[in-house]
């Protein structure tokens, strides 16, 4: 549809995802870029850094016409607008976005995962990730993979097996709709 905002994918140049992020708002689109927490060691010293989520990617919401397209397209750092199977512009469903920022926002660290869709399928029922639906890859650790379907990716989290239960004793609550639903950018 055309008459509705959509969130589409900006791929970058490598190491591109803030400066095009800031370039945007500049230019007065709404932007998402995933951030994630990772801890890092240098001389000896611990500390925390944020970083991009999802490499060379990020989000634009906007009426995809001609015009926003060559200025999307022209933006320094931009490589293109990621595309679908059919040829399309690659379109990401608002829950999805949702879903990156629930997991952004949670404060925990966070990774790239593959893309797999098979094997538990469990719903998180406490903690910041809570309502959030992946699967679970055990190993030495308790991996939840959160598929983020319309990129064919997951993003990968350590989660405790407690705050987990499988999808098929999960009953559905309806979603309460507030006024919350407004999406921002924040980084």
């Amino acid at each position: 549809m055309k008459d509705v905002k959509q969130w589409y994918v900006l791929s970058t140049r490598p190491h591109h995802e803030r400066a095009v992020y800031e370039r945007l708002v500049r230019n007065a689109f709404e932007v998402y870029l995933p951030m994630a927490r990772v801890s890092r060691t240098s001389n000896g010293v611990r500390r925390e850094a944020s970083v991009p989520l999802l490499a060379r990617q990020l989000f634009a919401r906007c009426y995809l016409e001609m015009y926003t397209h060559l200025e999307l397209i022209t933006t320094p750092g931009v490589m293109r607008l990621r595309e679908d199977p059919r040829g399309g512009f690659l379109a990401v469903p608002d829950e999805e976005i949702r879903t990156l920022q629930q997991l952004s926002n949670a404060g925990i660290p966070l990774e790239e995962g593959p893309y797999q869709i098979q094997g538990e399928r469990v719903q998180v029922v406490q903690g910041p990730l809570r309502g959030i639906v992946g699967v679970i890859r055990e190993g030495s650790r308790t991996i939840l993979l959160v598929p983020i379907h319309a990129l064919k990716q997951s993003v990968a989290v350590r989660i405790s097996r407690t705050q987990v239960v499988q999808c098929a004793n999960v009953r559905r609550r309806p979603r309460a709709t507030d006024s919350s639903d407004t999406l921002t950018a924040e980084m």
